[in-house]
């Protein structure tokens, strides 16, 4: 869904055991033989932001150039994509926190591996394998036996995820040279390293060049490469009560499928994930629900429920899927994305023929799995819907029209005060890690 990104000077990793062959000085990796050096694959990025509660990360939507949803260097970046850069966008629900909310994650960040690989100096290959080397992650673990992965909770540690929580590539034999996804986050949620525990500007440092929507507008609170930790607390913090469940929602813009969290730390330590890590919150397992961000359902037929008169239209989710094994923290939960992604193909993929492409539309293998809701029947022709990447169906693939809502638990035995929600998505698709943090104060009941 993404633009091209790089020329012939950049390099595909080469590959030794499945894992990339990195070399250890300066982190840079080997050429691969001449014949890929013909291959321009584009990047592949998520993008997706935590609305409930309002971020620090959107702080930036008070600037006029953010006025009325809109963005100086793309039409609506994190609202649900129904309008332009002058005369603003339909922003619903999630105006109180767009901005660049959505444009702050982790890259190239494998499970077993100690870092993600943008924080390596001279690490230059941000690409997978063939067929489909333009994603970030397919077929490639960015550390091995000797790079990157001393460090790691568990080095070089294979895919811990169930298969019933996958997202992407479901018919693949685990562990094969088609589970393309093996390396990627959410195949061991909460594993794979991040820059910053409330992400990074852009996904990126300045002088790097990666692909996809790997951009950022320079304001007064950030530019390209900062940490979200080091963003100022927000004024107006959400306030909450120790022993009660609380609403947060988080919406995609491009989606890669995947699984997150929320976290919890106090306000006046640094901002790690060692410290998001102590205090991860647990879901209410019966409350996922899509929330539609205006009272505009694209695709409702006769299945679609009411919308109702003060609100819109709010719609749980039919068995939703919750992690607690082979997570991190040990016995933590995640839950999974509900979004089912469209694919443009099945390259490289499990059983190909079932999407040959060009487009989510050629074969009923391109859904990765059941749509949530009844009425939805695929992809829409999205003009004047406000679709991003591959386009989007009534409940799926790259749903910009909506926020996926949770009910967490705030511990009872947590202490008043100050602390930061850091809301984690690790995506399947790619080697990547959204993150966003917001202010909260806790009460006593």
């Amino acid at each position: 869904p993404t633009p091209t990104f790089f020329s012939t000077k950049d390099r595909e990793p080469k590959l030794q055991n499945n894992e990339a062959d990195m070399t250890s000085s300066m982190g840079v990796v080997n050429a691969l033989v001449a014949a890929t050096l013909l291959v321009v694959p584009s990047s592949v990025s998520a993008h997706g932001g935590l609305f409930i509660p309002t971020p620090r990360n959107a702080m930036d939507n008070v600037l006029p150039e953010f006025a009325g949803g809109k963005a100086p260097n793309q039409g609506c970046t994190c609202t649900n994509g129904n309008g332009d850069t002058k005369t603003g966008c339909d922003r619903g629900l999630r105006g109180k926190a767009d901005g660049q909310s959505c444009m702050w994650w982790s890259q190239g960040c494998s499970i077993g591996c100690e870092k993600c690989v943008t924080e390596i100096p001279g690490f230059d290959a941000f690409v997978g394998k063939p067929p489909q080397g333009g994603k970030l992650g397919f077929r490639t673990r960015y550390c091995n036996a000797t790079f990157n992965s001393a460090g790691a909770p568990m080095p070089l540690l294979n895919a811990t995820l169930p298969r019933k929580a996958w997202t992407l590539n479901m018919g693949a034999v685990e562990g094969s040279e088609e589970d393309s996804y093996r390396f990627n986050p959410w195949r061991a949620p909460g594993y794979a390293p991040v820059v910053d525990p409330c992400g990074q500007a852009g996904g990126k440092y300045k002088n790097q060049s990666i692909g996809g929507d790997s951009i950022f507008y320079t304001t007064p609170f950030a530019t390209m490469g900062d940490f979200g930790s080091n963003l100022p607390p927000s004024v107006n913090k959400t306030k909450w009560v120790a022993g009660t469940y609380v609403e947060v929602a988080w919406g995609p813009l491009y989606n890669h499928g995947g699984g997150y969290q929320y976290r919890l730390c106090p306000a006046d330590e640094a901002l790690t994930e060692e410290c998001f890590r102590r205090t991860p919150l647990e879901f209410d397992r019966t409350k996922q629900t899509m929330v539609w961000n205006t009272k505009a359902v694209p695709g409702a037929d006769g299945t679609t429920p009411p919308v109702p008169k003060d609100g819109t239209l709010r719609f749980p989710v039919p068995n939703p899927v919750f992690v607690d094994e082979g997570t991190w923290p040990q016995g933590s939960t995640w839950a999974r994305d509900p979004i089912p992604r469209i694919n443009d193909n099945n390259l490289g993929l499990y059983d190909p023929s079932s999407c040959p492409g060009p487009t989510g539309r050629s074969g009923p293998g391109c859904l990765q799995f059941p749509s949530p809701c009844a009425w939805d029947h695929g992809m829409f022709n999205c003009t004047g819907l406000g679709c991003h990447g591959n386009g989007m169906g009534a409940c799926s693939s790259d749903w910009v029209v909506g926020l996926i809502s949770d009910r967490v638990l705030i511990p009872k035995d947590l202490k008043a005060g100050d602390y930061v929600l850091s809301w984690r998505w690790d995506c399947e698709e790619t080697a990547q890690v959204w993150a966003n943090c917001a202010d909260i104060t806790v009460n006593v009941a």
